[in-house]
């Protein structure tokens, strides 16, 4: 009876559903596990990571919550809630990692940065919503994005461009901060770094293989692996848990 669901649905796109649970779900573990820490030390860096490593996963919530409500429904779901679904996370995982990059490395500049990034941020959902909700003659698909089957889209206009701009900025950034960590002489600091060199890079090479190349099911495997790995290195970077220093002889 299961099959039924799936009648409309290729097998790439079940691959890309499955895949994409499990990408926002291990994401969505290890935000729980740092607002569990942020609130029991309320730290507030950590407050920031939460949303950094929930909504960096962001673009592909359609994929996976997308594959959920086909396998509920038998349906679609609908184009703008799909669109806001993959669109709205973004500019706040680039925000909150600038709330911990920009103090601890150029404290000087945190106001100028966080202001452009809020400009960009706000013509970017402007420019969304407007061509979602209020411009009905307009061709939407072409400005923002086109779905490319019942569960992935090809972003597309000025969505795909602020996406891009995230992306290059955030592996940039995020390389620059772990590398500074690598120069500190203290030991659980460096594999902190280590680890931050890992994910940012994973995450890199993963949404630019899944965002830019034409997927077959081993790519389509191979990219939504390095997804996984980089939420579980940027964790492990910034909370390190004792289990993983034990490990390590850190402690």
């Amino acid at each position: 009876m299961i099959h039924l669901f799936f009648i409309d649905l290729d097998p790439l796109s079940q691959l890309s559903g499955i895949l994409g649970i499990i990408s926002v779900a291990v994401a969505f573990f290890y935000g729980i596990l740092v607002i569990i820490k942020a609130i029991q030390l309320k730290y507030k860096d950590l407050y920031y990571f939460f949303f950094a490593i929930i909504f960096t996963i962001s673009p592909w919530y359609p994929s996976g919550f997308g594959y959920v409500y086909w396998l509920i429904t038998n349906e679609v779901i609908p184009y703008p809630i799909y669109v806001l679904l993959g669109t709205l996370g973004v500019p706040v995982a680039l925000f909150s990692w600038f709330q911990i990059y920009i103090p601890a490395l150029h404290p000087g500049i945190k106001k100028p940065v966080i202001a452009i990034t809020a400009i960009l941020s706000i013509i970017y959902y402007i420019y969304v919503f407007f061509f979602l909700f209020f411009a009905p003659t307009a061709p939407v698909m072409n400005l923002i994005g086109i779905k490319q089957s019942a569960i992935d889209i090809e972003y597309k206009g000025f969505a795909l461009i602020f996406l891009a701009f995230s992306l290059l900025v955030s592996t940039i950034t995020g390389n620059e901060f772990a590398l500074n960590s690598l120069k500190n002489e203290e030991k659980l600091i460096k594999w902190k770094g280590r680890f931050l060199v890992l994910s940012f890079n994973f995450f890199a090479i993963g949404a630019i293989g899944d965002g830019f190349l034409e997927l077959t099911p081993i790519t389509l495997i191979i990219f939504r692996v390095f997804m996984v790995l980089s939420s579980t290195f940027y964790y492990l970077g910034f909370i390190l848990p004792k289990w993983m220093r034990k490990l390590l002889k850190i402690e």
